[in-house]
């Protein structure tokens, strides 16, 4: 059986800031018929399921699967041609790590707050797509903690085992341990090592830019 690794996506292998809270908008528009302000709302660590449905609750809302699958194909549809030509800038040495740890054996997947199609999205038109096998999103849940075991999960019926979860988050390191792997936290996003290591990541790294400096951790991990 192989070894599998999971990681998050926004912050830990990719930054594409500022495409997506307008297409949130206007998604959210559609979808619910309320013109919502997404300009303030922190998606640091959570999901885009969980953050439409506090938007809604603050309008008196409550979310059913028919708005939700209504903005999943709106947030689609309006943040690809986004992603397609707009900046998105991958973390220091991620390619590298990527192609090491698949030159290694490993099965990569993602857990992630992204709906399905934005996450895959991202990480194709950042290049990262070959490297990725599967995942879990926001779209299969609203809760981090159980896309980490979902992830788990579906790493089994790929005839592997999920060893480690990177991320860059205090909620990347909770997620983890419910699906008791060891995190692995990056401080590529907006949290500093200090941060993750008082969330109680089992290491942290300042970036990916040294590749067996990167591989020697995930490693001391897994034994």
């Amino acid at each position: 059986m192989k070894n599998a690794i999971l990681f998050d996506i926004d912050g830990t292998l990719l930054k594409a800031s500022g495409l997506g809270r307008p297409a949130f908008g206007e998604a959210f528009a559609v979808a619910y018929g309320h013109r919502a302000d997404f300009s303030g709302v922190s998606f640091v660590g959570a999901t885009d399921t969980g953050v439409i449905r506090a938007m809604a609750a603050s309008f008196g809302i409550i979310s059913t699967p028919a708005h939700e699958e209504r903005f999943y194909i709106e947030l689609t549809k309006r943040l690809d041609p986004r992603l397609r030509h707009g900046p998105i800038v991958l973390c220091p040495g991620v390619v590298a790590l990527l192609k090491r740890l698949t030159e290694a054996g490993w099965l990569i997947g993602t857990v992630t707050g992204n709906i399905r199609a934005t996450a895959w999205g991202k990480l194709i038109y950042g290049g990262l797509g070959p490297y990725f096998t599967f995942g879990a999103y926001s779209t299969d849940h609203h809760d981090r903690d159980e896309l980490a075991r979902l992830a788990c999960v579906r790493a089994k019926a790929l005839d592997a085992t999920a060893r480690l979860l990177v991320g860059d988050t205090p909620k990347d390191v909770q997620a983890a341990h419910a699906a008791n792997l060891p995190a692995l936290a990056v401080a590529t996003g907006w949290r500093t090592e200090e941060e993750l290591a008082a969330a109680g990541a089992e290491r942290t790294l300042p970036d990916f830019s040294d590749t067996d400096a990167t591989m020697a951790v995930i490693e001391s991990l897994v034994r």
